[in-house]
């Protein structure tokens, strides 16, 4: 027992003691990992933004409050996938927008005063969004007494989320407010002078018609042409620019797809089989629905040509009466008759739509003033008074409130529900996820016979025994085909199908045809050319219902492409280049033969073709496409002269100007003007692109998500 109780009294000790050189170790091991500062922060980086390093901690945060804001203001409790990479990205945005303008900001001194702020809440320059927010929707004034009520209420929600939202909104306003004198600087600065103007109405104003011979670049034969290595790398030196290219991955990928086994399709077909008695004795369908069905019940009553084709037989059977199973959709499904009723096709009703404010979501005085305008209603006040004064709905109540004839399916199911069940006339009151409904049903077409139908559904899924038999077999592929090359030669032996995805970027969110392949595509980054591409150790990615197994089949860098790279692309080019000589020197020696565009057509057996009203600004030239060498030609020629030969995109063309169309306009004023103005509009964006580029912008969110 003594030994015991030594034992017991030094573990804290021994523990301690152990804890801490394991510790030790540990900042040690970091200490001295590639000569990395003791506390380096640059692994929690998520972005450098004109040389400012931006922390992981800081962008989640704000991720994290437009989150709360979202759910605020939709009324949601959960954000989907989908929308939460809207919000990242959103967050992304404003960030760039916070870190590019800063200093530019602090350098001109540009800042919003509590005062301005003030004008922009509730003074006379309200902000668009504070209007968007507090706007009368029947008079489309803004409501300055809701505005005021809620600057006074907003700091006493015990949730903290109407303070979180208002400050949102004054930060969007401020930000907003600074930019704009921003932009208006820049503005001040941008306008046409008189020679631009009259250059401007020159190379618009001026139209040309012309006629035109191509000499395709596919007459020339490819075995014509013959081109060197040093041909490649000429032109590769010289036109580097074109082969700029953002850093990608492609991958070669082969899936495994977990499809239910005929055992599956078995069990399927048996469970519904099986239930069939429990489900004809239940007297409650809609419970055993809810609690047994891979469906939800339908409470619609059909017509017999409403039904499927395969269900009608069911129209002229008794309540209870069953029908299956039967196969319908991916599931085996029972039907039963639930219910036989005569009811009415199609209803008339009117309604008043109260709905809640984003800035106040009051639900106890949301009820309150429904029911005191239902009490209103059944004493005699006019439904069309009180529809303008409070609904919601607008082009509902330019009728009155009135929303026509509508059958059950039109409407949603409480809505529709309250009023197929109502007696004309009868004011009630229903919620649905629009808001609270006032409704009077108005009219009722006549009865008749329709059935609602209790529909029982088992899906065909595959098994937990399908999905691990299907991931053993992915399973032994990935660890039989190690390498690149076992990988391409099991897939030839075994004749499966090898998938592409090319061009892949670090921050890209979707791969066509795979569910959810993010961690896929994050995983793309950390893999060598012609690796298997891995999660950790693990080569299988799951998404959706397959297995994927993939390899890095090629990687572009950041920059100029590499020669090797774009070799196949340069061959082209040159290719091109090459057969443009050609065709411009046969062209070239026959021009001497031929004084007109028809006798040169004639010798180089091509048709004369014509575009009309060709001006500096046209895009696209008739038969031919984009050609902007033959527009910049044609738009300065002499008339009645025959062009050199012009290198085209698909061809080289030979024109003779017909016609000069010049612009007689004198207005140099209104040109200015109109120049200036699209000077002007231009700066918002263009100036803050332009910083953007100069900002030097480094995106590492493709490690974190």
């Amino acid at each position: 027992m003594a030994t015991l109780e030594k034992i017991r009294n030094r573990a804290g000790v021994l523990v301690a003691v152990i804890i801490g050189i394991a510790l030790l170790a540990f900042i040690l091991g970091d200490f001295l990992n590639s000569g990395r500062t003791l506390f380096s922060s640059s692994q929690f980086e998520i972005a450098e933004i004109s040389g400012k390093s931006i922390p992981y901690q800081k962008y989640q945060k704000e991720i994290n409050d437009i989150t709360e804001i979202t759910k605020f203001t939709s009324g949601q409790s959960t954000i989907d996938e989908a929308s939460m990479m809207q919000i990242r990205e959103q967050t992304w945005q404003q960030m760039i927008r916070e870190y590019v303008l800063e200093d530019e900001y602090k350098e001109l001194g540009i800042d919003v005063s509590s005062q301005e702020l003030w004008d922009m809440v509730q003074g006379t320059n309200i902000h668009p969004i504070i209007q968007r927010l507090f706007t009368n929707p029947e008079t489309g004034q803004v409501n300055t007494l809701q505005i005021i009520r809620f600057l006074k209420s907003y700091d006493q929600d015990p949730t903290g989320q109407q303070k979180t939202y208002w400050l949102f909104i004054e930060d969007q306003l401020v930000q907003d407010r600074m930019f704009s004198k921003y932009t208006n600087l820049i503005k001040k600065g941008l306008f046409a002078t008189t020679a631009e103007a009259n250059a401007e109405m020159k190379n618009s104003g001026k139209k040309v018609d012309i006629n035109f011979i191509l000499s395709p670049y596919t007459t020339v034969s490819d075995s014509l042409v013959k081109i060197s290595t040093a041909d490649l790398k000429d032109y590769y030196d010289n036109h580097e620019s074109e082969f700029k290219q953002t850093a990608s991955r492609s991958i070669e990928y082969i899936t495994f797809d977990v499809v239910p086994s005929e055992s599956d399709r078995k069990a399927a077909e048996n469970w519904i089989s099986s239930i069939s008695e429990d489900f004809a004795k239940t007297e409650n369908d809609k419970e055993f629905i809810s609690l047994n069905s891979d469906l939800s019940f339908d409470n619609s009553f059909y017509k017999e040509d409403e039904l499927p084709e395969n269900l009608r037989p069911l129209f002229e059977e008794k309540e209870g009466a069953l029908f299956g199973p039967y196969f319908d959709d991916e599931a085996y499904k029972l039907a039963k008759v639930s219910e036989v009723k005569n009811v009415p096709d199609s209803v008339r009703a009117r309604h008043i739509l109260i709905q809640p404010s984003q800035q106040d979501v009051n639900y106890s005085q949301l009820y309150a003033l429904a029911d005191s305008l239902k009490g209103l209603l059944e004493k005699g006040a006019s439904f069309a008074t009180l529809a303008i004064e409070n609904s919601s709905d607008k082009a509902a109540n330019e009728k009155g409130g009135d929303l026509g004839w509508f059958r059950a399916n039109e409407m949603v199911s409480p809505f529709s529900d309250t009023c197929f069940n109502s007696k004309v006339g009868k004011i009630k009151l229903v919620a649905t996820n629009y808001g609270l409904h006032i409704v009077e049903v108005t009219a009722k077409s006549p009865e008749i016979k329709k059935v609602k139908l209790a529909v029982l559904a088992r899906k065909l899924e595959a098994s937990s025994e399908t999905v691990q038999q299907t991931y053993a077999q992915a399973s032994q592929f990935a660890g039989t085909n190690i390498t690149y090359e076992k990988f391409t030669k099991a897939i030839d032996n075994q004749k499966l199908v090898k998938r592409v995805a090319n061009n892949i970027q670090e921050g890209d969110q979707q791969i066509a045809g795979l569910e959810y392949p993010r961690e896929l595509i994050r995983s793309v980054y950390q893999a060598d050319l012609h690796e298997i591409v891995k999660s950790g150790n693990n080569p299988i990615f799951e998404l959706g219902d397959r297995f994927v197994i993939g390899f890095v089949s090629e990687i572009k860098e950041e920059g100029i492409a590499p020669f090797e790279q774009v070799k196949a692309q340069l061959t082209v080019q040159v290719r091109r280049e090459k057969k443009a000589e050609i065709l411009s020197e046969q062209i070239k020696s026959k021009m001497s033969q031929s004084g007109t565009i028809y006798t040169l057509a004639q010798v180089l057996n091509t048709p004369v073709q014509e575009a009309n009203d060709i001006s500096f600004k046209t895009y696209s030239v008739p038969n031919t496409g984009v050609e902007p060498k033959l527009v910049a030609v044609a738009t300065n020629m002499a008339a009645n002269k025959l062009s050199a030969p012009i290198k085209g995109n698909i061809g080289v063309f030979v024109i003779e100007v017909k016609n000069i169309k010049e612009n007689n306009a004198t207005n140099s004023a209104m040109q200015k003007s109109l120049t200036t103005n699209q000077l002007q509009n231009r700066a918002n964006y263009e100036a803050f692109e332009a910083l953007k580029e100069a900002s030097n912008i480094v995106d590492k969110r493709a490690k974190f998500y």
